[in-house]
């Protein structure tokens, strides 16, 4: 194939295949190619990746990728793979546990193809364990409620899980850590580098903040009340006459000056809240005397006299923006939060830019999501198979040729 992808980014001339549907393994990817890799994306011969029904959200996930619609498993289609993985530097796959290896598919089978091949797996309790889990399918709410993730969102009602698809988002930022972790280390040592990531661990980390007072000393955070934080008054959602504001009351001045704007003065600098206070914890007794008239200072402002107010007493605050408000917002323009860019039929697509932003070696986005199989001849044609070839496996079903 004559790759023509541009050199930009921090990852240019890394190359990276990658087996994996939906979102959490691909997430990981594109933000590789984002960075300025080469990312082969193997989608299965037989069937499409369900993503392509999503008419919005597949030209964001997919874009700056190359398509290869490949049998994976079948012989035919393990000879393939493996001349790819002779000549990448990353592998990617997102299954139910051990799957690749029972498929024959072992890291050691992928080594001696490639000793330098870093190897990412992806599922949602990880390539070992207990059996009774390991084998089991796992999206975004399996790996939030398994973790004791999901256990500690939503109101003191009821648990809920954290979406659009957080675990899935955590896992791919996972994924990606990891990978250029091991790439490093490979290209300093020669040596590859098999990462097992189970979902339900990444989300586990995440959920660790809450999780180590009960771990040693028994005792479990509350959910949150109404949006607030579940530990410490004076941080969270709060009401003002036109919508909603978030902040934080953090600091010695900060609290001290808090109490004395909403009305409380009296209530400061005793046994209960002394001099030197840093934050109001909600076991404190002046808790339901401190929320309370906060709910009813801000309730009587509007969001832009409340944010004034706050940025007086060098409080942190923002207000809860609606989707429709984001890309008209000063901030979003001045950094280019958002781009758009146009998909092979030449629609333009609007959609978040690619984050972080590098000084030295800036990222773009330079092609729209690729048609199912759209690269395969070309991919094919590089690894040494003739236009015969190529068409008898097009025929056996072992690829799909596309446009």
């Amino acid at each position: 194939m004559k790759f023509n992808t541009p050199k930009f980014g921090p990852l240019s001339g890394v190359r990276v295949v990658f087996s994996a549907m939906e979102i959490a393994g691909p997430f990981s990817a594109q933000m590789l190619a984002e960075w300025g890799a080469e990312v082969i994306w193997i989608e299965n011969s037989k069937y499409p990746d369900t993503i392509r029904v999503q008419e919005n959200y597949k030209e964001l996930s997919r874009r700056n990728l190359y398509a290869l619609s490949l049998n994976l498993f079948s012989e035919e289609g393990k000879e393939v793979f493996y001349k790819l993985i002779k000549e990448s530097d990353i592998f990617i796959e997102a299954s139910k546990g051990p799957a690749f290896a029972k498929k024959g598919i072992t890291d050691e089978v992928l080594w001696n193809h490639n000793p330098k091949l870093v190897i990412a797996h992806l599922s949602g309790f990880g390539q070992y364990g207990d059996p009774e889990y390991t084998n089991l399918a796992a999206y975004n709410t399996i790996a939030q409620a398994f973790s004791g993730y999901l256990i500690q969102n939503g109101d003191q009602n009821q648990p809920m899980p954290a979406f659009p698809y957080t675990a899935d988002y955590i896992s791919g930022f996972t994924v990606t850590s990891a990978v250029l972790a091991a790439l490093f280390n490979a290209q300093r040592t020669g040596k590859g580098e098999s990462i097992d990531v189970a979902m339900y661990e990444a989300m586990l980390r995440v959920g660790q903040y809450y999780m180590m007072d009960y771990l040693n000393g028994g005792e479990m955070c509350p959910r949150m009340i109404k949006g607030k934080d579940p530990l410490y008054a004076g941080c969270g959602l709060y009401s003002c006459k036109d919508g909603y504001i978030v902040f934080e009351v953090v600091g010695v001045s900060q609290v001290k000056d808090m109490f004395e704007l909403i009305g409380i003065s009296e209530l400061y600098g005793n046994d209960d809240v002394p001099e030197g206070t840093q934050l109001i914890s909600r076991k404190m007794r002046v808790n339901d005397a401190f929320e309370a008239a906060l709910d009813k200072f801000f309730g009587s402002k509007t969001i832009a006299e409340a944010l004034e107010i706050l940025a007086s007493l060098k409080v942190a605050g923002a207000k809860v923006l609606e989707v429709s408000e984001l890309q008209n917002n000063p901030q979003y323009i001045a950094r280019d939060s958002f781009a758009t860019w146009k998909n092979s039929t030449g629609k333009e697509y609007k959609g978040p830019n690619i984050m972080p932003k590098f000084k030295n070696n800036p990222c773009k986005i330079w092609r729209s999501m690729p048609g199912y199989g759209e690269d395969t001849a070309d991919i094919m044609t590089h690894l040494g198979y003739s236009e015969d070839e190529i068409s008898k496996l097009n025929s056996e079903k072992i690829i799909r040729v596309g446009k």
